[in-house]
């Protein structure tokens, strides 16, 4: 039996014609799937390991990596690559996945909202600094042992434990028609349509702050999904999660899985961020999907004592994609995100 396995083996190496690709301490050949860790070492501050698993397919083709965990309480991308995993066949697969469990393990087990413990938000870290904190050196190996490897990349979010938040996905332009064109493809191939349009996003390989753009810039397509929010894990969130990787995978032609492609996305431009413009305790008026009118009171914010200090209001008409939740707000720091459909 074990000559058998063996020679099957061989054969799939050989009609693949492809490289081992080895993510961390995980190696898998054409024709396997592995799983392993991305060692950061201690530096300035404690290290840690991520969790990742790799794909192999028995034939080339393209190399998807999907990220999960960039925040570590948004829990849906978690426990839908967790799920993922078993579903991906190898020995049917023309190109490899690369699956990051938690990107970030230190705000998953701290159950941390936005930052780290070096009080770094990841998603504004990349492409990193081997050197520097604990946020930045994850970041620095994401980017070198993840996406370096890979052709595509899809980061999966959810609204942060804080955050009520409508399914919605980012496609962000770079000004390179070929690649802003893949990545458009692929937003619609995941399936969520509200798309936000972000043509604001840095264009330097060298200062690209998010992880969707480290990969946009150094020419491989990338997206940004969300479902879920508010630390929950329930199954439509999930569900939409796991449907788009698939869907993702499909349109790769990586592996045959069923299509959820957005037949006829809302489309959003026109956005803005709502931030406290104070710290105190936060009572929004509206949630996520709500429509508001210019000058809308979206909330206000109060001092410990009951007074309202500050009122909130829709800098223009559109919808709610997510509105923070919970009571406590820092100065500078969300309270939901406006956007306006396009009309054409």
């Amino acid at each position: 039996m074990r000559l058998i396995a063996a020679l099957f083996s061989l054969l799939i190496v050989a009609e693949g014609g492809g490289a081992p690709l080895t993510v961390g301490t995980a190696t898998a050949q054409p024709g396997e799937k592995s799983s392993g860790w991305i060692e950061v070492p201690k530096g300035v501050d404690d290290g840690t390991r991520i969790p990742v698993s790799v794909i192999s397919g028995a034939k080339s083709g393209p190399v998807l990596a999907l990220i999960g965990g960039t925040h570590g309480y948004e829990y849906t991308s978690i426990i839908a690559l967790e799920r993922l995993l078993p579903k991906l066949d190898p020995a049917r697969m023309s190109g490899s996945v690369i699956i990051v469990h938690i990107a970030n393990p230190p705000t998953f087990y701290g159950r941390r909202i936005y930052y780290g413990p070096d009080g770094k938000n990841l998603n504004r870290m990349y492409p990193g600094d081997p050197n520097g904190t604990i946020s930045e050196r994850i970041a620095y190996a994401i980017t070198n042992e993840v996406i370096e490897k890979a052709t595509h990349l899809a980061d999966l979010h959810c609204g942060d434990g804080n955050e009520s938040l409508r399914p919605y996905s980012y496609w962000m332009p770079i000004g390179d028609e070929k690649v802003d064109n893949a990545a458009r493809e692929m937003v619609l191939a995941f399936g969520l349509d509200h798309i936000v349009i972000d043509r604001t996003r840095p264009k330097d390989p060298k200062k690209s702050v998010y992880t969707s753009t480290t990969a946009m810039v150094r020419g491989k397509p990338a997206i940004t999904a969300e479902s879920g929010g508010m630390g929950l894990t329930d199954e439509a969130s999930v569900d939409a999660q796991e449907k788009g990787a698939l869907s993702l995978i499909a349109h790769l032609g990586i592996m045959n899985a069923p299509s959820v492609r957005a037949a006829n996305p809302v489309w959003y431009e026109h956005t803005e961020v709502l931030r406290a413009p104070v710290a105190g305790v936060w009572r929004p008026l509206v949630d996520q999907r709500d429509s508001v009118a210019k000058d809308a009171l979206i909330g206000r914010i109060l001092d410990p004592f009951g007074n309202v200090v500050r009122e909130v209001h829709a800098p223009f008409a559109g919808e709610m994609l997510y509105v923070v939740g919970t009571p406590p707000v820092s100065e500078g720091e969300p309270l939901g995100f406006v956007a306006e459909p396009k009309k054409e």
